[in-house]
């Protein structure tokens, strides 16, 4: 077989973005050779990937059989230039850093007067958001490294390096109706509503347990909605513990609710050159996690 590696990203790209002229835009070429490369592509393999029968084209069976092993192709494609790029590699002179609200800044801004030790003459430059958006900016090349809580799949060309877990709790405001109560069951949570955190586009939010709930993209209002006795929640405890929240809200116990953490992670680009200023980081991010009490460090 003679396919390039350029047929395989107008492909994926093609059935990524949902049409050739999408694909086109996306890798700023002419819509005729994403075209003409998925129909060279089509040729070399021996079968269609797309339907063209309609206004969209739509992968075919076969099509949707390929997709992941191209995508995979591309990856690897995307770690072998990384690894490249570290074999040859200078140290960096700037760091941009995008970091998840909802972490707890306390433990992780200890870090940096070390790295101004470490790393005198390295730029660096720290943005806050939400988890959301600091998967924006790693896609988006507006950082290069992103600290963040992970509990959605990431996009394709993402990687998390897993740092340890921070604890869940099940709060709900301390004039609720669920605050009198020792040990609640499903049944009872089900009655009332739930706050449950989201994308900023509403989408990929976490399970939710109640039939009536709210998505919302922040473990800070979610908090506030909760002293307000708007409803119960789960978020990360040092979040329910933060005194702006604390003297309002109850952690409560639960028979269907055993111990819960959520994944904490540094996000990076799968195409980033690893170096010493990023080990650096990672390893005294996993320190810190380990440290934590209440918390877990990865296995």
């Amino acid at each position: 077989m003679n396919w390039t590696l350029d047929q395989l990203l107008a492909f994926v790209t093609a059935a990524e973005s949902g049409s050739f002229s999408a694909a086109a835009r996306k890798l700023n070429k002419a819509q005729s050779r994403i075209s003409s490369a998925i129909s060279n592509l089509e040729l070399d393999l021996g079968f269609e990937l797309f339907d063209r029968s309609s206004k969209y084209p739509v992968l075919t069976s076969l099509g949707e059989e390929i997709l992941p092993e191209a995508q995979a192709v591309l990856n690897q494609c995307l770690r072998l230039e990384s690894r490249a790029l570290t074999a040859a590699r200078q140290e960096p002179i700037s760091l941009r850093i995008a970091i998840d609200e909802a972490l707890p800044l306390e433990t992780i801004h200890t870090i940096f007067p070390q790295f101004g030790d470490m790393f005198p003459n390295t730029h660096l430059v720290i943005t806050n958001g939400s988890q959301d958006d600091i998967a924006v900016a790693i896609a988006h090349h507006n950082a290069d490294i992103g600290l963040m809580l992970s509990n959605n799949q990431l996009p394709a060309k993402l990687q998390l390096h897993p740092l340890g877990y921070l604890k869940q709790v099940l709060i709900v405001g301390k004039q609720h109706p669920l605050a009198s109560k020792d040990i609640l069951s499903l049944a009872q949570l089900q009655q009332y509503r739930q706050f449950v955190l989201c994308n900023r586009s509403g989408e990929n939010r976490e399970h939710a347990l109640s039939p009536d709930h709210w998505d919302i993209d922040s473990y800070y209002l979610i908090c506030e909605l909760v002293t307000q006795n708007q409803g119960w929640a789960i978020v990360p405890e040092h979040i329910a513990s933060d005194q702006s929240f604390s003297q309002n809200i109850k952690i409560a116990r639960s028979d269907v609710l055993s111990d819960r953490f959520i994944e904490v992670g540094i996000v990076t680009l799968i195409q980033s050159p690893r170096s010493k200023l990023t080990d650096w980081i990672i390893d005294k991010m996993r320190q810190l996690m380990a440290n934590r009490p209440n918390e877990r460090a990865t296995p």
